[in-house]
């Protein structure tokens, strides 16, 4: 039995992917985790033979005997270690013993991202939310731009590289990120949003916004998350700028990427994008396209850079000249130049279709890259 590793934070073992799901959530954006399938053999193999973290995290189901899973934890465990039991035994009889043999916590299943995280602020003497830790990008552009599609295709490509992301669309009508995403946002958002503006003090007094922001998270995998508007719901007010604040607040402290487009009202754009750790500003070789792209620059000044991304359309002829483009933007040159690929438009009307090309995915990595080198020194929402 080794002492607890200053590298390892936590050990997680899940015996169902809802369990699993919760804990990667819960523990993302930390250092040094590692979360598997298993029930409490699987853990006690693994346990016997490799460095203890600081928490513990096991699941219980499927055992009968509380007593002798605690001596066994014991046996394999550094005096240190804070175990979190998870299972689905609901009795006083069975918690009981599991305290008294020193299980720091018992989690009654189904658990959430926001109990974990909470368990272990509790254990080791933390604060309930860390710093905000993520790095916030905006994306902004008009209709048609190709927002929604690079959204989607930086989202993917984070996720493909392991790393947490949450994409956040405040789009009511369109719901195009939810559906090149593959998924169908959960209801609740305007309600989340209400509680989360500062005129509405219920929830966020409560303690309970974690528990209503997981409620409103609809996962892609254990990587990505996504929250819109439901395609259910009425159309309701723009949200305020203080209600954004916090909701990214809340998924920059869970997901190392937090990604938002369709913002609605320009106050709430400009003072999320001035306050965002990167910006990318879109816009299509057209007059109005660009037109929007200009002035969200000058809004912008030279305090807030951007990643400038020119989409290419489907018919380049009825496209601004270079000339005029460059007129425009000052002289300044695109960024990236992103290429028309037809698969991304005819995978947001549900035909099935073959992937993006190779240029398109390297004009996804060349934004993803430039946004992230810019976002590597973040400042605070």
């Amino acid at each position: 039995m080794s002492p607890p590793s200053d590298n390892l934070y936590a050990r997680g073992f899940a015996s169902d992917a809802g369990t699993w799901r919760a804990l990667r959530a819960g523990l993302a954006g930390r250092n040094n985790v590692k979360i598997q399938r298993g029930r409490l053999a699987v853990a006690l193999r693994a346990l016997a033979s490799e460095p203890a973290a600081r928490i513990l995290f096991v699941d219980l189901d499927g055992v009968e005997e509380p007593e002798s899973a605690s001596r066994e934890l014991a046996a394999v465990c550094a005096f240190e270690t804070a175990v979190i039991a998870i299972g689905s035994t609901n009795t006083a009889h069975f918690t009981r013993t599991l305290f008294r043999h020193g299980v720091a916590d018992y989690l009654l299943k189904p658990i959430s991202p926001a109990l974990v995280r909470e368990v272990c602020a509790s254990v080791t003497d933390e604060l309930p939310e860390r710093s905000y830790a993520g790095r916030v990008i905006t994306f902004s552009g008009s209709a048609g731009s190709g927002t929604s599609t690079l959204v989607a295709g930086i989202a993917r490509t984070l996720a493909a590289e392991g790393r947490t992301a949450s994409v956040v669309d405040l789009d009511p009508v369109s719901g195009r990120t939810s559906a090149l995403l593959g998924v169908e946002p959960a209801d609740g958002l305007p309600a989340l949003l209400a509680a989360l503006d500062t005129g509405a003090p219920a929830d966020a007094e409560a303690g309970n916004i974690a528990e209503r922001v997981d409620l409103v998270c609809t996962p892609t995998d254990a990587e990505l998350s996504v929250i819109a508007y439901a395609p259910t719901e009425s159309l309701s007010p723009a949200p305020s700028v203080a209600a954004v604040r916090t909701l990214l607040e809340h998924l920059a402290n869970r997901t190392q990427v937090v990604l938002v487009t369709g913002f609605r009202d320009p106050d709430t754009s400009l003072d999320i994008m001035q306050r965002a750790d990167a910006r990318v500003l879109l816009y299509e070789p057209t007059l109005s396209s660009l037109s929007v792209a200009v002035r969200n620059l000058a809004l912008l000044g030279a305090k807030c850079p951007a990643t400038l991304v020119q989409c290419l359309s489907r018919v380049p002829g009825s496209a601004l000249s270079r000339a005029h483009i460059r007129y425009a933007l000052g002289d300044r040159r695109p960024d990236v130049v992103i290429p028309f690929d037809g698969a991304l438009h005819a995978a947001a009307t549900g035909r099935k279709v073959r992937p993006p090309g190779r240029a398109y995915r390297r004009a996804v990595q060349g934004v993803l890259e430039r946004v992230m080198e810019s976002a590597a020194v973040a400042p605070r929402l």
